[in-house]
């Protein structure tokens, strides 16, 4: 699925946006460098663009096809009134959390936070999003 920024509707198909703090615009590629509990906490129409050198890939044999898979780890919080906390982007996710006590449970004791001073520093409100009248 790739955006059309040309077609885009007045108002989005979801009706909540969870209200928090999110990362930042920019580079983030030190919170994607290693698996650790560090995220990218990314919102409603939120996008993020992965590029890699492909002259560091081995050459392609001619005749073959080149197929390239992500590999993610992440947590997508469903922004709905009949889930726990969500209307809002926290409680954070940690590593090794039961799914089923979300929000219940402290992280724990050695969980290194300082990536979430420095990456999110963006509020986003609990409005609808809307675009704006011209």
């Amino acid at each position: 699925l790739t955006p059309d920024y040309e077609r885009v509707k007045p108002s989005p198909d979801w009706r909540i946006t969870p209200a928090g703090w999110c990362t930042r615009f920019g580079d983030v590629r030190e919170l994607l460098d290693q698996k650790d509990n560090a995220l990218v906490l990314m919102n409603g129409g939120d996008e993020l663009t992965l590029a890699f050198q492909e002259s560091a890939l081995p050459p392609r044999p001619e005749g073959f096809d080149r197929v390239f898979f992500l590999y993610s780890v992440g947590w997508d919080k469903d922004a709905d009134f009949h889930v726990r906390h969500g209307t809002t982007v926290e409680p954070l996710p940690f590593h090794g959390m039961n799914d089923q006590l979300y929000g219940l449970e402290p992280p724990p004791a050695d969980y290194d936070d300082s990536w979430i001073r420095k990456y999110n520093t963006r509020w986003v409100g609990p409005l609808t999003i809307r675009q704006a009248s011209r």
